[in-house]
């Protein structure tokens, strides 16, 4: 495959573990009783010892926050459920963690790890978040609007505490500034919030991975890889969810410009969304603001997203996003066929607006879209730009799609199209 600004990189390598195996049921885990304390127990101990394979065995486990520990490969066997909590002191105490591009001290995400070298999760297990008992929280927006006003006045880290009921919602599975990891096989069920998100990490494959929680759920996104490095998504689907299913994120506003560490070298292939899902297939954003750049996605399957390909930013963010192609991806129905927007909102907090507006915009730049294919769709192409953004160099080649609104664009400079097929629906 020839590339017009994505650069290959040395593909990530799967964790090698020492040839040991522990059973949590060696620890006194018991089936149908929490065992929180037997799991953990086991991961710090055998880790202690050197590393090696924590086994959850067939069969349902109770449990609370789970941490990971170096050099531990946490596998489900086939059959294994992990029912976890939904009382919130389960996941105390409060650790770092990083809440939609933003730095805090929260309930510990339900498997977290953090500085760690050489960890996966893997095997055929089912883990069930019953996520229904937290989504309510997102009515809160008091405290959201105090994250952010925290985050853009750069308040010291270990001052935005949270961690009280109906506050801020836990990621399933976060793991902060770790290298080497894998993580395989597993099933995620009903998320409280964002389902797989790793932060700051390195050298990482997601491979397999399914995600099943309602249409409805909010922030209920697949996998958001976050200010990471060197990463590669394959072959995993998304059953249902209630937000972004493939997105790649590199923080939000000052907060995530003092950390200053962008999301590159990423690859996403092969991967397929099953029914219908409340946001985008391919997305970038809206949370950028330390950079994202050189990223592949090819050969992935949408059924009904609201976007096939989303770019989204707005001003106030900053931060650069470059060298981008997406190829060979296909969606049945939806909203939007491609969106390259600077006018993201979402209803979010006046505290997340830009200070001076039309200030500090984000750049998009040397995109290139080839062979996309969207059956139905409200709109084809939308390039929504402002006056003073920058978003140049847009390539787009072997388009098709049936839309209601062919194209709308504004505020883009080379603007380059090449077999681009726009049909229009005519409504009944």
């Amino acid at each position: 495959m020839e590339y017009k600004f994505f650069k290959p990189f040395e593909l990530p390598a799967e964790p090698i573990f020492p040839d040991v195996y522990v059973s949590i049921t060696d620890y006194g885990a018991r089936e149908n009783e929490v065992c929180t304390e037997q799991i953990n127990r086991a991961i710090k101990e055998t880790s202690q010892k050197g590393g090696g394979h924590i086994i959850i065995p067939k069969g349902k486990w109770k449990t609370g926050a789970i941490h990971l520990a170096s050099n531990i490969e946490l596998h489900f066997e086939s059959g294994a459920v992990l029912d976890f909590s939904t009382n919130p002191d389960d996941y105390l105490p409060a650790v770092l963690v990083v809440y939609e591009g933003i730095r805090c001290i929260n309930y510990s995400p339900f498997i977290y790890g953090k500085d760690l070298v050489n960890v996966a999760i893997t095997g055929e297990g089912i883990l069930e978040g019953n996520g229904n008992a937290f989504w309510e929280w997102k009515k809160n927006k008091e405290a959201v609007s105090r994250l952010y006003e925290m985050g853009a006045n750069l308040v010291p880290v270990e001052e935005r505490v949270f961690a009280r009921v109906g506050e801020l919602r836990s990621p399933f599975v976060q793991l902060l500034s770790c290298k080497n990891v894998l993580i395989d096989g597993i099933k995620l069920n009903n998320s409280p919030f964002w389902n797989v998100d790793p932060v700051w990490c390195e050298n990482m494959i997601i491979r397999n991975v399914k995600i099943e929680s309602p249409a409805e759920s909010p922030n209920t996104d697949g996998i958001n890889v976050d200010s990471c490095r060197n990463v590669l998504v394959e072959d995993c689907t998304v059953i249902t969810a209630g937000d972004d299913l493939f997105c790649l994120k590199a923080g939000r506003n000052d907060d995530a410009l003092e950390v200053g560490i962008p999301c590159e070298n990423v690859i996403i292939r092969r991967c397929r969304s099953l029914g219908k899902c409340a946001s985008g297939g391919i997305v970038i954003g809206s949370e950028m603001s330390a950079g994202v750049r050189n990223v592949l996605a090819y050969d992935c399957d949408f059924a009904h997203n609201i976007n096939c390909v989303r770019v989204k930013s707005k001003d106030g963010r900053g931060g650069v996003v470059e060298n981008i192609e997406v190829r060979n991806l296909h969606m049945g129905e939806g909203m939007r066929g491609i969106n390259l927007t600077f006018r993201y909102d979402c209803n979010g907090p006046k505290s997340d607006d830009a200070r001076v507006p039309g200030e500090r915009m984000p750049v998009f730049r040397n995109i290139y879209a080839e062979n996309i294919v969207c059956d139905k769709t409200d709109i084809g192409i939308a390039i929504d730009g402002v006056p003073n953004g920058v978003m140049e160099n847009i390539y787009f080649k072997d388009i098709s799609m049936n839309a209601v609104q062919c194209l709308s664009c504004d505020s883009v400079y080379g603007l380059n199209m090449e077999n681009v097929r726009l049909c229009q629906i005519v409504k009944e």
